[in-house]
């Protein structure tokens, strides 16, 4: 009886997991300062992407507080956010070095659906 409830004990975290793993971006996009001042402060990406703004220019990066907007975090001196749904979310940038600290530039990210 004890190895039975064991094997649902392991059915249930194994599910666990796939069902997590479902919820981890599908795609990883990087982005440098550089980058995102050539592409005119604008990103496009498809649902499910994780964006990374990697590179230690970016001071901070934020979408604004809201039901539809990502979380930004910052792991490791990167920015992280995944965009799970289709839209289109504004958000800003600073950035350090040759700039000004206190310009905020504004960005914009459109999200489009994943293809079936």
């Amino acid at each position: 009886m004890s190895r039975w409830l064991g094997g649902i004990a392991l059915g249930v975290t194994l599910l666990t997991s796939v069902e997590d793993g479902l919820a981890e971006a599908q795609e990883r996009v990087l982005v440098t300062v550089r980058q995102l001042f050539d592409q005119a402060h604008r990103l496009e990406v498809t649902a499910g992407t994780e964006i990374v703004w990697a590179d230690p220019h970016f001071e901070r990066v934020w979408f604004p507080t809201g039901a539809e907007n990502p979380t930004v975090k910052r792991v490791a001196g990167e920015f992280r956010a995944t965009f799970a749904k289709a839209g289109t979310y504004r958000g800003a940038f600073t950035v350090v070095g040759g700039h000004r600290t206190n310009d905020v530039y504004n960005m914009i990210v459109v999200v489009k659906p994943r293809p079936q």
